[in-house]
């Protein structure tokens, strides 16, 4: 059963299905209860992480036809990409600790991450036209925008296994380490950026640099401006105390 908690001042998402983490449904944590643990004030970024050797090697494909005989599929899609949405609306860092396999709809989670941490030993593939299907929770726009038009048909399409050296070639991760230290890298990585600054300052620029795929240029800067002008408005309050 996937997991969540608040500690210290990180939220842990676990996916939890050994021995390959599938996932038994898009939505893999219920709004509400990521809304409690990355709502807090006392959040101030996000890990994903998996129990056992592997990250996910994707969907539970018996639960996809489940889903398509129950007239339930394409409302479980949507579910589960406004839950990556929903997660990336906290404007906090959200860091991928990757151990094994990473596939499918695995692969789609951690496309949505800042920064991917990926061990030594890592594979990465989207095996999805094995199965005569595709990528459903955003894969085929997210890898487009990290590894372009030609690379993201070419991955897709062969199903190739990537490792960790390739993947970061391609950008697809940004960081290898030893294997099965990705979730202390990620620990320590997340008190590096977040432990000593104020969660509105966090917010902001963690939104700032998000609006660069969101926004046109000018709009961009014209955010950048107002969120920098609220935090020296508070500064100036506080020293004026």
């Amino acid at each position: 059963m996937n997991k969540i908690e608040l500690v210290d001042n990180i939220c842990f998402i676990s996916i939890d299905n050994k021995p390959n983490n599938l996932l038994n449904k898009p939505e893999f944590i219920a709004p509400d209860v990521l809304q409690k643990f990355a709502g807090d004030d006392n959040c101030k970024s996000i890990l994903i992480h998996s129990t056992g050797r592997n990250f996910s090697a994707g969907a539970d494909i018996s639960a996809i036809f489940n889903m398509l005989k129950n007239g339930e599929l394409e409302d479980e899609l949507n579910k589960g990409k406004k839950l990556l949405k929903q997660i990336l609306s906290y404007n906090i860092p959200v860091i991928a600790a990757i151990e094994g396999v990473c596939f499918g709809g695995g692969l789609e989670i951690v496309l949505n991450a800042d920064i991917k941490i990926a061990s030594e030993k890592a594979l990465f593939a989207f095996p999805e036209a094995n199965h005569e299907l595709m990528p459903g929770l955003g894969g085929t726009q997210n890898l487009t925008k990290v590894v372009g038009k030609a690379r993201a048909i070419e991955i897709i399409l062969k199903a190739d296994t990537i490792n960790s050296i390739i993947a970061k070639e391609l950008g697809i991760i940004d960081n290898i380490v030893e294997a099965k230290s990705t979730m202390n890298y990620g620990i320590e990585l997340c008190n590096k950026l977040v432990s000593n600054r104020p969660v509105d300052v966090i917010r902001a620029i963690v939104q700032s640099i998000r609006n660069v795929e969101t926004m046109e240029y000018e709009k961009a800067l014209e955010e950048e401006t107002i969120l920098f002008c609220k935090l020296a408005e508070k500064v100036s309050v506080e020293d004026d105390l």
